[in-house]
């Protein structure tokens, strides 16, 4: 009788598993999970194209196209992802995934920029989050 209980208990657990997987989640993330309840930013590569640019760039080769707002650590993110990157006269260096976003940090694309490219595209994309609290996903697609 206990092997009989058992036996339907683990086929409860898988049936559940099975329909409930998708909130359960796997804990991996790649550039190409689809994050249902993603906030989607249409980014302006009319207004900041180098940064557009760097941005399509970025995520064809492999960066996250999502971006888990994270502001307490965009100074550590900024740090660790511009470390051993020279500077260089007349260019910012931009990185993407951005340096607010937890998947940016260590690894992540820089190429260099205009300053003001650079410096606007963060001011805008910093307006259009500013309701958004951290932990919240993001969607960036370049218009």
């Amino acid at each position: 009788m206990k092997k009989i209980f058992s036996s339907i208990i683990v086929i409860l657990l898988l049936v559940l598993g099975y329909f409930y997987k998708d909130q359960l989640g796997t804990g991996q993330q790649t550039g190409t999970t689809e994050k249902k309840d993603a906030v989607v930013i249409h980014f302006p590569s009319d207004k900041y194209p180098e940064t557009a640019k760097h941005i399509k760039n970025a995520i064809k080769s492999g960066e996250s196209k999502y971006c888990t707002i994270d502001r307490k650590h965009a100074d550590a993110n900024r740090d660790e992802s511009l470390k051993n990157i020279p500077t260089k006269k007349g260019y910012d260096r931009d990185e993407y995934p951005m340096a607010m976003c937890k998947e940016g940090g260590a690894g992540a694309d820089i190429e260099y920029i205009s300053p003001s490219d650079n410096r606007g595209a963060g001011s805008w994309v910093s307006h259009q989050l500013s309701d958004y609290p951290d932990g919240t996903v993001v969607l960036f697609e370049v218009d």
